[in-house]
């Protein structure tokens, strides 16, 4: 497989190597190469063409802005995912002209870099596990289905609970994730609990039981469930 390589150019040494190491944690593997400024970066374009997977330019660095530098880049390449990072929104029309991938705001977190780096690791052929995601209280989530042993809703939360034992909330119904986790290891068994079947130790008629917890099954879902939890460890025999 072709190694990604990924360009972080930004003049606030700190700011680049909080998203360096983001970055290092979502594309294990990648050669992400950092820049303290514009110049250094366009030089090396120059010479060698654009050798960078994805481009990330903190849109106000001193001398050759995040802008500018863009303008430059895109006569090199005019196809290069280039994300933006800035401490404000002022230059989102400007980041948008350059066929921006996105412009994101500082400090960047770790859950908002997964999401959006999600669909280019897709692009790039670094297909993984699925994932959920969601916003909640301004802050955008990402949570990888095998770090997650059930789910369960009551009074219009969302509660995520995983195999170390936090639990991640989030406001909604449990049918707002039904798409995400249609043709998943997730398995309805309850109108308000959603079972991850890796994570089952053992099934009764009326519940499975896992490591941190019992799940209960209801009638209504009872056939149905049984069913798929059967096929589930028949499927996965056979790979064995």
């Amino acid at each position: 497989m072709t190694i990604l390589t990924i360009a972080v150019c930004d003049d606030n040494s700190e700011d680049g190597r909080i998203l360096s190491g983001h970055l290092a944690k979502i594309l294990p593997g990648a050669e992400i190469k950092v820049f303290n400024n514009s110049g250094q970066l366009l030089e090396l374009i120059e010479k060698k063409g654009n050798p960078y997977s994805a481009i990330f330019l903190s849109i106000d660095m001193q001398g050759i802005s995040g802008i500018e530098a863009a303008k430059v880049i895109r006569t090199r390449d005019l196809f290069v995912p280039i994300i933006f990072t800035g401490s404000n929104s002022d230059f989102y029309k400007e980041a948008f002209e350059v066929f921006a991938y996105n412009y994101l705001l500082k400090p960047v977190s770790l859950e908002t870099l997964e999401y959006v780096m999600y669909p280019l690791k897709y692009r790039w052929g670094e297909k993984e596990e699925r994932v959920i995601h969601f916003r909640y209280r301004s802050q955008v989530f990402t949570i990888r289905h095998s770090q997650i042993t059930y789910i369960s809703s009551s009074l219009h939360t969302v509660n995520f609970h995983m195999i170390d034992g936090a639990v991640v909330h989030c406001r909604g119904k449990l049918s707002d994730f039904d798409e995400q986790l249609k043709d998943s290891t997730f398995l309805r068994c309850h109108q308000s609990f959603y079972v991850n079947m890796e994570q089952i130790g053992a099934m009764k008629n009326d519940s499975f039981t896992l490591k941190n917890g019992i799940v209960p099954i209801s009638r209504s879902y009872s056939k149905e469930a049984h069913a798929r939890y059967t096929d589930y460890l028949k499927e996965r025999g056979s790979k064995s």
